[in-house]
């Protein structure tokens, strides 16, 4: 049987990890952090590391694995910011 909000909760997580990661494509290519803010990265990041922790309590393993590569995304993007804030004029 489906749940079919476990489904679209499942389906919202994933956009917003693609999302990241085309975030994460786009500030590598271009290494332009000018409107990327570094807080709400930082925010970003420790929220979809708190729901690491949160989906594996509930056993739900392919939240999990979405949550540690929207992590993953958010600490590139954190690390990107800070290294190429004063390199891109």
């Amino acid at each position: 049987m489906v749940d079919v909000w476990q489904m679209m909760g499942s389906l919202a997580a994933m956009a917003f990890t693609v999302a990241f990661l085309d975030q994460v494509r786009m500030t590598y290519k271009t290494r332009d952090v000018a409107g990327l803010s570094l807080l709400q990265w930082l925010i970003f990041g420790a929220a979809s590391a708190i729901f690491v922790a949160y989906y594996a309590h509930l056993s739900q393993w392919l939240m999990v694995v979405v949550s540690i590569l929207g992590t993953l995304c958010c600490m590139a993007l954190v690390t990107m910011i800070l290294k190429f804030k004063n390199s891109h004029n």
